[in-house]
């Protein structure tokens, strides 16, 4: 689209009245930039749940219907935030009518359906954003030029070491429960290692040949604010080694549940220099953690994210910082035609990563059986 004064019309297919990950962080972030974009309508699962949202955020146009949402003449981005499984059949719905869209990380169920979104976006046209908000946390974009400015020099190894959190330790609430499942396409593998492995790609460049180890060690899972328990079908341990393009040694691991001090530890060594990523939790696309640097024979000590990396007024301690940032650049790409937001091609890339992981692992492909 070309370059408006005028914000872009928003209508939000998932936003819940009982709050959510919509509401907390995509609500937030879009609001947070009101020159640039207004929300004009959301779509919920029932006619109350729509009138109910509507009436909680004073949005002006509620439907039960996505399809009519997408259809207003006013709503130039759609964005979808609901479960995985209903993805593709509402992102069809935006691309029918060659709206733009952004749509929440995993794209797809599977790689397969994964790509299926990303070529339709392409064949049709269509500007269509992933939810990799990772790759637009300040201190990740700042992290990411550390290393291009050769920061620590030739990369040579890297680990990382982190953890799923709830609800892959053991136990579940009832909502929550189907990111257990293997067949959801919403598990430990694809979120919070999903999102971790975009941004290490992101950062450190392509496996050139990798292995790797998958498990489920919580089979059975307790729910803890209902009766009985449920069968977890998704891995909650991963194990993946290998080496990059550029020839760096690698090491990931992610496990479910808490852990007992660092939730996410992320080492790069390279041969003038070292970078230490540290942060409370294991989903690295909060972009909440803290950098420290050394180089040469200097202590290790913290790097602080520049104040240029800070595009958005949000709380950098929010949940809706990363997002925020990522419908800033988001807006750039719809308006001036840059390239610089991720797009559904770079969800299908990750999406062919962890196929590649899974492969590797011998991993049952549950879902096809």
């Amino acid at each position: 689209m070309p370059a408006t004064s005028t914000p872009l019309g928003v209508g939000i297919v998932g936003l819940s009245a009982k709050g959510g990950w919509a509401a907390t962080s995509h609500l937030e972030a879009l609001r947070a930039m009101p020159d640039r974009f207004v929300i004009k309508g959301l779509s919920a699962s029932t006619p109350d749940s729509a009138r109910a949202a509507r009436e909680a955020y004073g949005i002006g146009f509620a439907t039960a219907d996505p399809a009519e949402l997408v259809a207003r003449a006013d709503v130039d981005l759609v964005v979808v935030t609901v479960k995985v499984p209903h993805h593709a059949e509402l992102v069809a719905h935006a691309l029918g009518r060659g709206k733009a869209v952004y749509c929440e990380w995993p794209l797809g169920k599977g790689v397969d359906e994964a790509c299926a979104m990303s070529a339709g976006a392409q064949a049709r046209g269509v500007s269509a954003f992933a939810g990799l908000q990772g790759r637009s946390a300040p201190a990740l974009r700042y992290l990411r030029d550390l290393i291009r400015q050769g920061y620590v020099g030739e990369v040579i190894s890297s680990n990382v070491i982190g953890s799923g959190g709830f609800p892959w330790g053991g136990a579940s609430m009832a909502n929550m429960a189907y990111v257990l499942d293997y067949t959801t396409g919403a598990t430990m593998l694809s979120i919070p290692f999903g999102h971790m492995i975009d941004v290490f790609t992101w950062v450190l460049g392509d496996f050139s040949r990798l292995h790797a180890s998958l498990a489920t060690g919580h089979r059975s899972v307790e729910l803890i604010d209902g009766d009985g328990t449920v069968e977890a079908t998704a891995p909650d341990q991963v194990v993946v080694g290998g080496t990059l393009d550029g020839g760096a040694i690698v090491a990931l691991q992610y496990r479910g549940g808490d852990a007992p001090t660092c939730g996410f530890r992320w080492e790069i060594n390279g041969r003038g220099g070292d970078l230490i990523v540290e942060g409370d939790s294991g989903h690295l696309q909060y972009g909440h953690v803290r950098i420290q640097g050394r180089r040469g024979g200097e202590p290790l000590g913290p790097l602080s994210v520049p104040a240029e990396f800070r595009l958005v007024g949000t709380d950098p301690s929010g949940y809706s910082d990363a997002v925020a940032h990522a419908y800033r650049a988001v807006h750039e790409d719809l308006a001036t035609g840059s390239s610089t937001a991720p797009t559904f091609a770079d969800a299908a890339q990750t999406h062919r990563l962890l196929d590649r992981i899974e492969r590797a692992a011998d991993w049952n492909r549950r879902s096809s059986q």
